[in-house]
C-alpha cells in the first residue's frame, strides 16, 4: 500500500492499516514533516467534535496529544463584523504546534508499522505501478493524502475541490488573550482572518474567496497584520478546499483523504480533525480490503455516513454567506440578524436556521 502525502490525514491512514502483516508506504515530498505549516493550527476538543458530527466514535483516543504538541488552548471564539461588533461563542480547542503535532502522528503511524521517505514526489501512475522520485513503485492500494491539488486524484481520474480558497498564514510572538480571533468583512472577502493565539504567541492569517479579490492576497494579509502591529515571521501561503466534500472518492485502488477529498469545513476552514476521523476510515477499511477482501467502496459510504450531513450544512451556510456577506454593510447586517447564536451554529456546522 502507498499513501502520498504524510500530514494528518497520511499519517493516520497509515497508522490504521499498518502492521506487521501489511507493508504500508508512507512518503512526502517536503524535506522536513510539519514544516513549512499551511493553516491556522486548531484542533477542536472531542466534545466539540461529538457536537459537531455525532456518529463519530472513539475521538478520545484519536485525538490523545502529547503535551509537546500543544502551544496554547482557548475556550471560546470571537466573531468580529466589520464596525468591530463581538460575538462570542462558547468553543473550546487547543493550537497546535504543527511542526511538533505532524512529525508525532508519523511517529505513531511507524510504531504500527509503516515506513516513511521524505523529499519523494508522486508522479504519476497506471497499472497499479506509482512513479514516484525514489522510483517506481508497485502497490496494491493507492491512497491521496496530497492536498487540494492532489497530483494522485488526477492521475487517477478522480477531480479535484472546485473552489480552493487562498490563505496566507504566519507566526507571532505577540502575547493575545486565550480567545480566537475571527474578524469578517472586506478585509478578508468572502472569508475570514484570524489571530488563533498559543502561550507564546499567535498563529495569524486570512483566507479569501478569489472571486471577491481584486488584490493579491499578500497585500491584503499584510495591510490586516499592518492594523494588528505586530512583528512576525514564517510567512506561508496555501489553499482550503471550500466547495465540500467531493461525491466520488474512490475509484479502482485509489481513494482521496483530508484535504485532497474536500474533508474540510466550509465554514470555518477547519481541516485537521476531519483529516484524522477519514484517516482512520481509511486506514481501517483499506486494511479489510487487503486482509479479507472488503470492498474499497466501503470507506467511502463509512466517511459519508459520519462527516456527509454536517458538511452539507456547513456548506450551504458558506453559499449562503456568499449571497449575504460580499459588502461591509451587508455582512453587518447580517451578522446582526444572525446574531450569537445563529453565528455560533454557522461555526459548528449546524443549520442556522431551522427551516432551512
Amino acid at each position: 500500500m502507498l499513501i502520498v502525502g504524510a500530514g494528518p490525514a497520511g499519517s493516520t491512514t497509515a497508522r490504521y492499516c499498518a502492521g506487521k502483516d501489511l507493508d504500508v508506504l508512507l512518503i512526502d515530498r517536503r524535506n522536513e514533516i510539519g514544516y513549512p505549516v499551511q493553516c491556522g493550527e486548531f484542533l477542536p476538543d472531542a466534545k466539540e467534535m461529538y457536537s459537531m458530527f455525532p456518529k463519530t466514535m472513539d475521538l478520545e483516543e484519536l485525538f490523545r496529544l502529547e503535551n509537546k504538541c500543544v502551544a496554547g488552548e482557548s475556550d471560546y471564539i470571537d466573531l468580529i463584523s466589520p464596525k468591530g461588533k463581538v460575538y462570542r461563542c462558547d468553543f473550546v480547542g487547543s493550537t497546535l504546534d504543527r511542526r511538533v503535532f505532524d512529525k508525532h502522528l508519523v511517529k505513531l503511524a511507524v510504531e504500527a508499522g509503516a515506513r516513511l521517505e521524505t523529499k519523494t514526489s508522486f508522479l504519476s501512475m497506471s497499472d497499479g505501478i506509482a512513479r514516484t522520485t525514489m522510483g517506481d513503485i508497485e502497490a496494491k492500494v493507492i491512497v491521496g493524502a496530497d492536498g487540494p491539488n492532489s497530483r494522485t486524484a488526477r492521475q487517477a481520474g478522480l477531480r479535484n475541490p472546485e473552489e480552493r480558497y487562498p490563505a496566507v498564514t504566519c507566526q507571532t510572538t505577540v502575547k493575545f488573550e486565550p480567545t480566537i480571533k475571527m474578524y469578517f468583512g472586506g478585509l478578508a472577502p468572502g472569508g475570514y482572518a484570524w489571530v488563533i493565539p498559543k502561550r507564546n504567541g499567535a498563529n495569524v492569517g486570512m483566507g479569501f474567496n478569489p472571486k471577491l479579490i481584486n488584490e493579491r492576497p499578500r497585500v491584503l494579509f499584510d495591510r490586516f497584520v499592518a492594523k494588528l502591529g505586530i512583528d512576525h515571521s514564517d510567512v506561508t501561503m496555501g489553499f482550503v478546499p471550500q466547495s465540500g466534500p467531493l461525491d466520488r472518492t474512490v475509484i479502482g485502488s485509489t481513494l482521496l483523504v483530508g484535504d485532497a477529498a474536500g474533508h474540510v469545513m466550509p465554514t470555518n476552514g477547519g481541516g485537521i480533525p476531519l483529516a484524522m476521523i477519514a484517516g482512520r476510515i481509511a486506514g481501517q477499511t483499506v486494511r479489510e480490503h487487503l486482509k479479507n477482501g472488503v470492498s474499497l467502496m466501503e470507506y467511502e459510504r463509512r466517511w459519508k455516513t459520519v462527516l456527509g450531513k454536517p458538511l452539507a450544512n456547513s456548506l450551504r451556510t458558506r453559499k449562503l454567506g456568499d449571497i449575504f456577506f460580499p459588502t461591509d454593510r451587508r455582512t453587518e447586517f447580517a451578522m446582526a440578524v444572525l446574531g450569537k447564536r445563529g453565528l455560533a451554529r454557522a461555526i459548528k456546522c449546524r443549520k442556522v436556521f431551522y427551516l432551512m
